[in-house]
């Protein structure tokens, strides 16, 4: 993969190369927090990355960096997704009435990213749930979600997959589109993408970049071991050494044994006004309907799985009708 970078910073990023092409990073202890957890310089690694042709990668000159793709991933589409005709119907594993119609490949439009993410992320003991739409972004132009279809988080899309005349509601890379072909996400490990870059007996390489700054990869770990979630902390990481990053880090795991195959929460301090322009739902017209300004539609529903209870009474109007007028949520 080629990777197309921006420089903004005012001094020169250095990566050295290590055995067999591996970029190994030196880390940059800047702060000690709290936790007495070292904060990590990511933007060596970030810079490094494989990237694919259609990501542009900018670092800045304020700790961050800048993630720009058109959305698609660049190493797998199926010929055809299932689409439900009724969202509502889910779990579709279990329901027997679920009917679904096919989308195909050619009918999926690339959704634009453009996000900018902290190389300094900030390990935090208080933990944040991650919502659904974009919690990430991959190393081959697509995003990353969570683990759910719904906004009480009790449908796991991988265990809800359904298979019809062989075409799948979740690709075998474990993908797919939203219903109206649009935002490629992943729910689980990107297996089209590990199989590039990750190589048997070795700890994964680096896949992608959670919102809060802190590195994903798929589930190898130290000299190839396989990580479960019985490895990881509740957000579905943990502190240790990674090809980028030698000297450690706190990053996250995608797994394959059971949920959570994604990250559920983030570890690291997380600006979640920042979240909500970076993949998740537009408010503005249920704002309208309400009579309310998105702001204050999105205060209610707070930061995390909203309590649709809690949302409609602060707002003065009724579960139905908050319900009613509320964007259908990501699959």
């Amino acid at each position: 993969m080629r990777v197309k970078l921006k420089f903004l910073a005012t001094t020169v990023i250095a990566a050295a190369v290590g055995v067999s092409g591996a970029v190994l990073l030196s880390s940059s202890t800047l702060t000690a927090q709290s936790t007495n957890v070292a904060t990590t310089d990511t933007s060596q690694a970030v810079a490094a990355a494989k990237w694919s042709d259609n990501v542009t990668i900018t670092i800045n000159d304020n700790d961050t960096f800048r993630y720009e793709s058109d959305g698609l991933p660049s190493t797998y589409l199926a010929d055809v997704y299932l689409v439900p005709d009724d969202p509502g119907m889910m779990p579709f594993s279990t329901n027997p009435d679920a009917t679904f119609w096919d989308l195909n490949a050619e009918d999926i439009e690339a959704s634009p990213i453009d996000t900018t993410i902290t190389t300094l992320p900030v390990y935090s003991e208080t933990t944040t749930d991650t919502s659904l739409g974009q919690i990430g972004v991959a190393i081959n132009g697509a995003r990353l979600f969570n683990d759910y279809e719904d906004m009480e988080r009790t449908i796991v899309a991988l265990d809800d997959n359904v298979i019809h005349d062989h075409a799948a509601f979740v690709d075998e890379c474990n993908g797919h589109p939203l219903g109206d072909g649009t935002t490629y996400h992943y729910h689980g490990i990107p297996v089209c993408l590990t199989a590039e870059v990750d190589v048997d007996g070795e700890h994964s390489y680096m896949i992608g970049v959670l919102q809060d700054g802190f590195p994903v990869y798929a589930n190898q770990g130290e000299n190839g071991e396989i990580i479960v979630n019985a490895d990881l902390d509740e957000c579905g990481g943990h502190f240790g050494r990674t090809p980028e990053f030698p000297d450690g880090i706190y990053h996250y795991h995608l797994t394959a044994d059971e949920a959570p195959y994604t990250i559920d929460c983030y570890h690291g301090e997380v600006d979640m006004a920042q979240m909500r322009g970076g993949g998740g739902p537009d408010l503005s017209a249920a704002a309208e309907q309400l009579g309310i300004s998105p702001d204050a539609l999105a205060e209610a529903l707070g930061d995390g799985p909203p309590n649709f209870e809690a949302a409609a009474e602060t707002l003065g109007v009724s579960v139905d009708d908050l319900m009613s007028v509320l964007p259908a949520p990501p699959q």
